[in-house]
């Protein structure tokens, strides 16, 4: 700016040495040193008080620490100053904009555009402010000339195209229409294919588009994220990785980046990233929130809570309790109160008044039923693991599957599921109306949720009602959903004894044994024999989710070595492969008293490898208040018996139901107390853990937690159930 010396106002005779100052200033806010720079700008102002420049840099200052008020104070002193120059007034604009001002902001933006009708980011930010007025014509016509200036920019034509959809087609007629460049026109294509769920044809579109411009940073951000909607986050990293090269400033490239780390399970360099960003403070909420999720993933709870006190005075309600509500469940004061209130708050910013979009049905009891399973898991996934085997054992004549969500082609288990499969929709858009939509015209009777609110979750579109009878069923299935318009809950009764009804929403569909149904790995290690005997020592172990792993759960964890002589503690997963986390994680620990040179970390491995380090452990132990689910019947699948502490809520209690459905009760605790002493108890009878670890494979094989014909026919009597019962009584909501 400094450069931009305005025509009409004197200039002070003493701006040359103002300008040395703002000059040292500037270097002194770049370090965020901001006090000092904030004093060198005000003496700028001082020596020359006819020049608005000071006036900008000290805004643009205060603009990033997030004092917007002052921000906007010396915005407008900068424009009296100088009412020739257009850059005051297109910050105060924008900064109203994002102050839920749109009023204040259309007169700013509006005499920026007058002053110079050529600045294309004027055009933009006033067709946003009356966008948010609901002037749709007039935001369409500030569009249309931003998109005439600048036809390269990607932004700009999908905001021309979302307002455009908006009004009249007169208007549109009267309108000059952008000629948008050769790339921004495929963009658009794909983007269009993106919104109807065709991420494949998308990501052909944009891979063309980027023929034609190489180094377009935004190009290859959208092909990044049609790559996360296709369910390929590796690819995703890939052209994200290129877009943060080109665009090293762009905190929402970073942060998408960041996503398709998470979800390949890289949640340390997904960590790193999102921590090294200068996050302005009136940036999205998305990204706190999302560096939230991150940073509990990496084991660091405390700064998580940060992330989400920060981002709650600017969070959309909906936003920020579906963070509160993913995190909850892994905090050590979770409770099934707790988790009603936050699911009931997360349910009532969904649109579950609306018109239910089911279409009529033949209401008769006794008819063949149309199953659908809405996941993007449908794979060798927990979801898979726990739910395939009972699905494929119902009764064909009785129920056909629909699946809606990702395909993964070259997935043995969604190739398995396929087969059984009537129809597989995997199109699927990231508009929950357009998904509910979808299904409704399947005509569906039994609708399945197996994704929950997490990341990827689908179950909003139930809120819609696109058939007469919606279940919620394993998919981060941590509580109640909180939703009205989910009727049933698949549970048993280790899950939810009676009394527990309170705590939920839905209906309880109990199943006569457990709520899921394992399906062994194919292929698999035999198992071995009890590591302790030729160790001389008991080796602990636990193998679930580093962030599971909280500070009341270490510090029983410690006590447990300090009573067991010479006892070692084996922890897997894998964030322990990633750089710094393990040096972190053993840091806390040892802060919370556990003998940190008993503990072994290891990180990732395959899935047939990962399992088969079970063969270094003698007994498992289970974190709390989240409990194991799939790890705990892959360790009881190893000959490794698991100890657990019971809770309140449906994820504190996924272990107790797996060691009931299998006979294991004697490992199920109810207070810390018992959890020691169990574990104690077990480490002291060696010859006895030999032998259970001998027979535990065939005592669980044979058991109702492997019975998938059993479990089909248990699993196809409950849904009979639930149709019945909508028969009788109709809808719930």
């Amino acid at each position: 700016m400094l450069d931009q010396v305005a025509s009409a106002p004197a200039l002070h005779e003493n701006m040359t040495n103002a300008a040395d100052v703002i000059a040292a200033g500037v270097a002194l806010d770049a370090g965020n040193t901001r006090e000092c720079a904030r004093k060198l700008f005000q003496q700028a102002s001082e020596l020359a008080p006819s020049w608005d420049e000071p006036l900008i840099r000290l805004a643009q200052s205060y603009r990033a620490d997030g004092h917007v008020a002052e921000a906007k104070e010396l915005y407008i002193q900068a424009s009296i100053r100088n009412r020739w120059r257009i850059e005051p007034l297109l910050a105060y604009g924008i900064l109203a904009l994002q102050s839920n001002d749109p009023h204040d902001a259309v007169g700013y933006l509006s005499r920026a555009t007058d002053l110079d009708p050529t600045n294309h980011q004027a055009w933009h930010g006033l067709a946003l402010a009356l966008g948010a007025l609901g002037l749709q014509g007039a935001a369409l016509r500030a569009m249309a000339n931003a998109g005439n200036l600048a036809p390269d920019i990607l932004h700009y034509a999908i905001t021309y195209n979302e307002l455009r959809d908006t009004v009249d087609h007169d208007l549109i007629l009267q309108i000059r229409e952008p000629k948008w460049t050769t790339a921004i026109e495929l963009c658009l294509e794909a983007n269009a294919a993106l919104r109807r769920g065709g991420a494949e044809e998308a990501i052909a579109l944009l891979e063309t588009a980027i023929d034609v411009e190489p180094d377009a940073s935004d190009i290859l951000a959208l092909l990044g994220n049609a790559y996360l909607a296709n369910q390929m986050p590796e690819m995703a990293e890939l052209h994200l990785r290129k877009a943060l090269l080109r665009a090293p400033e762009n905190i929402d490239i970073a942060n998408d980046l960041a996503v398709s780390l998470g979800r390949q399970y890289r949640f340390g360099d997904a960590s790193d990233i999102l921590n090294k960003l200068d996050i302005p403070a009136n940036a999205s909420s998305t990204i706190l929130l999302n560096r939230a999720t991150i940073r509990a993933s990496a084991g660091d709870l405390a700064g998580s809570a940060r992330d989400i006190k920060a981002a709650t005075p600017k969070a959309n309600d909906r936003s920020r309790l579906r963070a509160e509500c993913s995190l909850i469940p892994y905090q050590s004061n979770a409770t099934a109160e707790l988790l009603l209130d936050s699911t009931r708050k997360l349910a009532a910013t969904l649109p579950e008044d609306c018109e239910p979009l089911m279409k009529p049905s033949v209401v008769d009891p006794d008819r063949p039923l149309r199953i659908g399973l809405l996941s993007h898991s449908l794979r060798q996934h927990p979801v898979g693991w726990l739910t395939f085997a009972g699905l494929e054992n119902l009764d064909r004549d009785a129920y056909e599957l629909y699946c809606f969500g990702h395909f993964a082609a070259g997935d043995p288990f969604a190739q398995r599921l396929a087969r059984r499969v009537r129809k597989w929709q995997d199109r699927i858009t990231k508009y929950e109306a357009e998904i509910a939509s979808n299904i409704a015209d399947c005509n569906i009777d039994i609708l399945i949720d197996l994704s929950g609110f997490g990341d990827n979750g689908l179950i909003g579109s139930l809120a819609y009602r696109p058939a007469p009878v919606q279940m919620k069923w394993v998919g981060s299935q941590a509580s109640t959903t909180g939703m009205k318009r989910v009727d049933w809950f698949i549970t048993d009764r280790w899950e939810t004894p009676e009394g527990f009804d309170q705590y939920y929403t839905e209906q309880l569909l109990r199943l006569p044994d457990g709520y899921v149904c394992y399906s062994p790995p194919p292929t698999s290690p035999p198992v071995s024999n009890l590591p302790a005997l030729a160790n001389g020592h008991v080796t602990f172990g636990c193998f679930n989710n580093l962030t599971k792993l909280t500070d009341e759960t270490l510090s029983l964890w410690g006590r447990i070595l300090e009573q067991v002589d010479n006892a070692h503690l084996l922890l897997r997963c894998p964030q322990f492969s990633e750089d710094g986390i393990p040096e972190r994680f053993i840091s806390r620990a040892h802060a919370l008293g556990v003998d940190t040179s008993r503990v072994e970390l290891r990180g990732r491995a395959p899935h047939p490898e990962f399992i088969e380090g079970y063969k270094d452990v003698d007994i498992a132990l289970d974190p709390f208040p989240y409990s194991g689910g799939l790890t705990t019947c892959e360790s009881m699948f190893m000959g490794v018996p698991v100890i657990t502490l019971a809770g309140d809520f449906f994820a504190a209690r996924h272990s107790v139901s797996h060691l009931s459905n299998v006979g294991l009760t004697d490992c199920v605790t109810e207070s810390p107390e018992q959890y020691i002493d169990r574990a104690v108890a077990m480490s002291s009878d060696l010859e006895a853990l030999a032998a259970r670890r001998a027979r535990l494979r065939e005592q669980m094989l044979t058991s109702p937690l492997c019975d998938a014909k059993r479990f089909g026919r248990n699993l196809g009597a409950a849904l009979r159930y639930a149709w019945q019962d909508y028969c009788r009584n109709g809808c719930r909501a």
